[in-house]
């Protein structure tokens, strides 16, 4: 958890200035500030797709102690990014060490949780992440107006490095079955996939593709209407939000099934959105952050849940990767198409077309539950 903790730090805390960064130090255009921003989660894509299959193999514990190595030192080399081409190259590499942290730190955990109790276990896990997306932007933010870009970097780099001591005393799982001669017979799509697990992650796609907007612009959207430092408070009122409702979600999960949490999570989300599409005052701002933490808190607890209750435990890894694909490619495709939209329309009209796109996937959910049910009463069963 506390791994999983300050790496949520150091990619937040980087995600949310970067775009600001980039404008301010190479005079790029809002497209290329989105481009720029959305790099590190294109290297995390990558390494799902290419590395984390192999954690099983290697070993969960060294292959975050790996991850944790490679996040730090690519940290400290944005002080040597003299152009943006070469800052682009330093955010991928940092984004391939992040996705290899972020897969095995949630893998080695639902590895160890009992299914029945999956809702809840995986629940009070992520909370070590989302508190991160919470404390990341807002230090980062305040440091950014206090002393600058080069104190968020220093931020940023020491977070992941304070974990590396930690891993002398991790241990493996040493109940998770190896790879079977059928696994390693399967077709190369499958050993990166998780078929099974493809209908919720078309819905998380949806989901975060619609709040990148809010990662990667809410910093810019504010210093341009005038609330500049409450930016920071509306990760905090998140964070709070989330922690305040997470426990009595999980355990709705367990209890009720995802339907009781999602088609809450996803209107909230969606409610979030209009109301930063329409925002002229602080407390409208700091209100969107409450519902994005209330809703982003119900959505990523169902959808973790269900993916740990779809697979067979030596499949985890493959089925971890196969979601964070989904958001990793929305994250990564996301800064760069609302950067567009915001130069022809503007930041209130972007927010108010990702709020219509967020509201979207409460059908789309409705679409694939029976899908997505049938797979986990089958897996359990």
């Amino acid at each position: 958890m506390i791994a999983n903790f300050f790496c949520s730090i150091n990619f937040m805390s980087l995600i949310t200035t970067t775009s600001a960064y980039t404008i301010d130090a190479f005079g790029s255009p809002h497209g290329a500030a989105g481009f720029a921003a959305s790099v590190i989660v294109v290297g995390a894509l990558t390494s799902r797709l290419f590395l984390v299959r192999y954690s099983l193999a290697v070993g969960y514990k060294q292959m975050l102690t790996i991850g944790l190595i490679v996040i730090t030192a690519s940290t400290f080399a944005y002080f040597l990014a003299g152009n943006f081409l070469v800052f682009c190259l330093i955010r991928f590499v940092n984004g391939l060490a992040f996705g290899v942290c972020a897969n095995t730190t949630i893998t080695f955990v639902s590895s160890i949780i009992p299914r029945s109790r999956s809702g809840e276990g995986v629940g009070y896990f992520s909370m070590s992440q989302i508190i991160g997306t919470a404390v990341g932007p807002y230090f980062a933010i305040q440091m950014l107006h206090n002393g600058g870009f080069a104190d968020v970097f220093l931020f940023a780099a020491i977070t992941p490095a304070v974990s590396l001591p930690l891993m002398l005393f991790l241990k493996n799982p040493k109940y998770i079955e190896a790879e079977t001669p059928e696994e390693q017979d399967r077709k190369f799509f499958d050993k990166i996939i998780e078929r099974k697990v493809l209908p919720i992650s078309a819905i998380c796609f949806l989901v975060y593709f619609s709040y990148s907007s809010v990662l990667s612009f809410v910093a810019v959207f504010a210093a341009e209407i005038g609330f500049e430092r409450t930016a920071s408070y509306l990760f905090v009122v998140y964070a709070v939000a989330l922690v305040a409702t997470r426990p009595f979600v999980s355990k709705l999960f367990d209890r009720r099934g995802p339907s009781i949490i999602l088609y809450p999570g996803i209107a909230a989300l969606a409610a979030g959105l209009l109301l930063l599409s329409q925002t002229t005052t602080e407390l409208a701002l700091i209100a969107a952050g409450a519902l994005f933490g209330v809703g982003l808190g119900a959505v990523q607890a169902g959808t973790l849940a269900l993916v740990v209750g779809l697979v067979p435990r030596n499949r985890l890894a493959v089925a971890n990767s196969t979601y964070y694909i989904s958001l990793d490619s929305a994250t990564s495709i996301g800064p760069g198409i609302t950067g567009l939209i915001i130069a022809s329309m503007g930041f209130q009209n972007m927010y108010l077309l990702m709020f219509v796109l967020m509201a979207c996937g409460i059908p789309l959910y409705r679409l694939m539950s029976g899908r997505i049910k049938s797979n986990l009463i089958k897996e359990i069963d």
